[in-house]
């Protein structure tokens, strides 16, 4: 298949890309000229010089793709809300527009469980779920997922374009640390973590999120499909900082939330977002697993061992 991938160099693009050549797929990845376009290239891929700010090297990017993977987005560091927007709101606007000059037919667009708010208590989130009714709460990032996936999901409905939205939760893998925690971080071999051990943890390992990035191209007969995707729904930040402890041999200190909602280290953030993630927050992929027939491949511990041997 002739596919086209945004955001291709980025941590979770380039293995998107790695896994679709090894699969046998004609791979055209969309990036700025850099060591990491380079690799991907010496790979198989062909790389497009540009970005999504760029309607002509978007359009030479679709050319005669029939899927495009759209995994750009500005997802951490400093920034205004306008950089935020610029990137994860009007570009998606841009490739999407690209996809319908360029007759593309599917589109699969990477979102994030942040477009979801505040749930009452012992309420599961699933795809039904509204968006963060308060998204001037939330941190940059946050605020232009939510209005991109709204963009998306008009877009796809309007122009009758299949489109799938996968919304996984923290992304780990080798490259990049072992996350901590919403609220906390690691001090030396000691993790601070707000929050009770108790609360759920919304981890993906990259790679079990690419297997569900593969699975989404399987044509459907619904024009619009969105999926939550969670290695575990119910793992707790108690289990998983016990296993990551017996691999990185880290002490972690959980700490009450209310500290921080009473200005304390991390009182620089939204109060809105750090109730949201002081919640004890139950995210269900059942869809997925039941529409895809997707599971996570690798467990946690051999994911965290993978990771640590980066």
């Amino acid at each position: 298949m002739r596919i086209c991938v945004t955001g291709g160099t980025g941590f979770i693009g380039k293995m998107l890309v790695r896994r679709l050549l090894a699969e046998d797929h004609q791979v055209r990845v969309l990036a700025r000229s850099s060591p990491r376009a380079e690799g991907l290239k010496a790979q198989g891929a062909e790389i497009v010089p540009g970005d999504v700010s760029d309607d002509a090297a978007l359009d030479s990017a679709a050319k005669d793709a029939e899927l495009v993977f759209h995994a750009a987005a500005k997802v951490a560091g400093s920034g205004s809300l306008e950089e935020f927007t610029d990137v994860n709101v009007n570009g998606t606007q841009r490739v999407f527009d690209a996809c319908l000059r360029q007759r593309v037919r599917q589109v699969v667009y990477l979102s994030s469980v942040a477009v979801y708010g505040i749930v009452k208590e012992d309420k599961a989130i699933d795809e039904s779920t509204p968006f963060d009714g308060n998204p001037e709460g939330r941190d940059f990032y946050s605020r232009s997922k939510i209005a991109a996936d709204q963009l998306v999901i008009s877009y796809s409905k309007k122009h009758d374009l299949p489109t799938a939205i996968l919304r996984p939760g923290i992304v780990f893998g080798p490259g990049k640390p072992l996350p901590v925690a919403l609220l906390g971080g690691r001090l030396g071999q000691t993790n601070i973590v707000f929050g009770s051990p108790n609360h759920r943890f919304p981890l993906n390992y990259v790679e079990n999120l690419v297997d569900a990035l593969l699975l989404s191209m399987t044509p459907s007969g619904d024009l619009l499909r969105q999926y939550i995707v969670l290695d575990d729904d119910d793992l707790t930040l108690g289990q998983y900082h016990s296993a990551k402890s017996d691999a990185d041999l880290t002490r972690t200190v959980f700490l009450p939330g209310w500290l921080v909602l009473l200005g304390g280290p991390l009182g620089g953030i939204p109060r809105h977002q750090v109730q949201r993630a002081l919640q004890d927050r139950h995210y269900s992929t059942r869809l997925i697993r039941e529409d895809l027939g997707w599971s996570p491949r690798i467990g946690l511990k051999e994911a965290i061992g993978r990771t640590q041997r980066r």
